[in-house]
């Protein structure tokens, strides 16, 4: 796949369009795609003037899936390495499953490094009309009359103005462009420390990765986390970890140092080099569960990791961003086709209806799961019932079915509504 390379820079110092949007990853891709094959004049600005590699997102799990088809993205020309099945490691234990059956989406996982993701769904994107720039960074918002009319936008050094009806910020988690229109994050609600790299290996075409739950910290305590080795089908497996600020000493844990002893921990199995990592360590930090306030404005929507939507429950965060495009954009097609700017008004209700009580819950489990004690508990029933380890993938990937319901489905009703009845973490 060629890189992508910048469009010419706008003549004259503003442009026009019915959305702007401020970012090239899955979740502003799905909104310009969106957008642009109902008809709509949508700009999608990205500030890296050449497609850059992220070592998150590699892994795309059945619901983001679901939400791929649901653009109209051929996966077979999307590439990539199936993973039908996932093996869970509890201390010495391992089960190997396969990824949980749901009537909605498909049956594996597919691996797909993320600058080659990005790219495609831009390319999508721009084929369905809507402009693609690169090297075009949104640094401020161009406010008329107190409502959000654009970004002013640096390009090659010197600075133009992009005008349009509606925005959407789709810059990533930790948005600068949300922060300068009163973005906050919840200080008390859960955020994920990650931190990964790459090995060669000759089990890079596995078709099963590995997650390791209760990972020890220098202590030798259970972190609330996990550690997980992706096979990528390309000569590499993706190696990383995942710490919650909802473990009681997330301050004490040097994330760097937990993944070099990880990396150890597994080499042997994914038979690697620890010592011979394809790139510097990469090391994030992403808000989880909806935690990002306000959500949207009289001319302005947030979506994907700027709204804070990862999972809470495992920092993953394709599938919501995604999914929050998709609705970002139903509102804004809503609001173009006559309903004006009362058309937004619908993103929070369907943010709710399709995240509120999972993310309750999320953020609910995460800050039981944060008490040691707790957690190897968990951990002892989970090393003796395969079963339990089953349910709770299940959970924590949001596969929860509506028919043919079990014992996950039932454990999580009765957490939502204990949940109901928790302050609102």
């Amino acid at each position: 796949m060629t890189a992508e390379r910048s469009e010419p820079a706008v003549t004259g110092d503003t442009t026009s369009a019915d959305v702007l949007v401020i970012g090239g990853g899955p979740a502003g891709s799905s909104v310009a795609l969106s957008l642009a094959r109902g008809g709509h004049r949508v700009h999608q600005i990205e500030k890296r003037a050449e497609p850059r590699h992220k070592a998150c997102g590699d892994l795309l799990l059945p619901p983001a899936l679901t939400e791929l088809l649901a653009l109209g993205i051929d996966l077979e020309r999307l590439g990539g390495h199936p993973v039908p099945n996932v093996e869970v490691r509890i201390r010495d234990r391992a089960t190997r499953l396969p990824w949980p059956v749901h009537p909605d989406h498909p049956d594996e996982a597919l691996v797909v490094r993320r600058d080659l993701l990005d790219e495609h769904l831009r390319r999508a994107a721009r084929l369905e009309g809507a402009r693609v720039s690169m090297g075009h960074e949104a640094v401020s918002p161009i406010i008329d009359r107190g409502f959000v009319r654009g970004a002013n936008v640096a390009v090659e050094g010197r600075q133009q103005q992009l005008r349009s009806r509606f925005v959407v910020i789709a810059d990533g988690a930790n948005s600068r462009f949300g922060r300068g229109l009163g973005t906050v994050r919840e200080p008390d609600w859960p955020y994920a420390v990650s931190t990964r790299t790459y090995f060669a290996s000759p089990r890079h075409d596995d078709g099963a990765m590995e997650i390791c739950v209760g990972i020890p910290d220098a202590d030798g305590t259970p972190i609330e986390g996990f550690g997980w080795a992706i096979p990528l089908g390309d000569g590499t497996v993706n190696v990383g970890v995942t710490i919650l600020s909802s473990f009681r000493d997330v301050m004490s844990v040097n994330a760097l140092k937990l993944l070099d002893r990880f990396a150890w921990d597994v080499a042997d199995r994914w038979e690697f080099d620890p010592d011979a990592s394809l790139k510097a360590p990469t090391r994030f930090r992403v808000p989880l569960g909806g935690s990002v306030f306000p959500k949207m404005g009289p001319t302005f929507l947030v979506v994907g990791d700027a709204a804070g939507f990862a999972n809470p429950l495992t920092g993953a965060g394709v599938d919501a961003a995604l999914m929050t495009g998709r609705l970002a954009a139903a509102a804004l097609d809503d609001a173009l086709s006559g309903g004006g700017p009362a058309g937004l008004q619908n993103y929070p209700t369907l943010l709710e209806e399709a995240f509120g009580s999972y993310h309750q819950v999320g953020r609910l489990t995460d800050r039981f799961l944060g008490r040691p004690l707790v957690t190897r508990a968990l951990l002892a029933l989970g090393g003796r019932d395969p079963d339990l380890v089953g349910g709770a993938l299940r959970i924590a990937t949001n596969e929860l079915r509506t028919t043919s319901t079990g014992t996950p489905e039932r454990l999580y009703r009765g957490a939502r509504a204990l949940a109901r009845l928790a302050p609102r973490w």
